[in-house]
């Protein structure tokens, strides 16, 4: 059976209210949705809070959930990252925004920090995600934590393919700029 097939199997039985399909789907989806909530948001408590209410809303709303449109993992990546933007409108602290920076930059140290991490690059790397925008922090987890592609991504976010491709350019450039001064201290 394909995953599709299962998919749409449990996604039947969680309809029904079937308690062992929502258990599946929580297992299957729950710590990539974490994953996201937790990049924008900042405080782990709060995190995984958001996560049971995104995991609860994309349960309850799962009749509504249309394969022709996304993927399942997608759809609930959506809401995840709906329900943490929803809390992020709150006070908001300081973050660097990628138009501080000139893009001329370079980003092909970004991409090998991203496929052959050493503990030096990875804290480099991981302080500069860091001072990203919750938005940008969330495109880079999607596309490189979470390998999905730039149509499911751009499915989750509201925006076009192109654009996304675009920003993540434009991201990669900013981290390295980032981790060249990080490096040069």
């Amino acid at each position: 059976m394909s995953e599709n097939e299962t998919n749409i199997k449990v996604i039947e039985a969680a309809a029904r209210g079937e308690r062992k399909a929502c258990d599946a789907i929580v297992r299957q989806f729950g710590q990539t949705m974490f994953g996201i909530i937790a990049r924008l948001v900042a405080d782990r408590r709060d995190a995984e809070e958001l996560t049971q209410d995104a995991l609860l809303r994309g349960i309850r709303q799962i009749d509504s959930y249309d394969p022709m449109r996304a993927p399942l993992k997608s759809w609930l990546c959506r809401i995840a990252y709906r329900t943490a933007l929803n809390h992020l409108r709150r006070p908001t602290i300081e973050t660097a925004s990628i138009d501080d920076l000139p893009p001329t930059a370079e980003s092909d140290m970004v991409d090998s920090f991203m496929r052959e991490p050493d503990d030096h690059r990875v804290e480099l790397l991981q302080r500069a995600i860091r001072r990203l925008t919750d938005d940008e922090q969330l495109l880079v987890t999607l596309f490189y934590y979470e390998e999905m592609p730039l149509a499911d991504i751009a499915y989750i976010i509201a925006q076009t393919p192109n654009a996304l491709g675009v920003r993540l350019h434009r991201i990669r450039q900013k981290l390295y700029n980032m981790i060249k001064q990080q490096d040069a201290l």
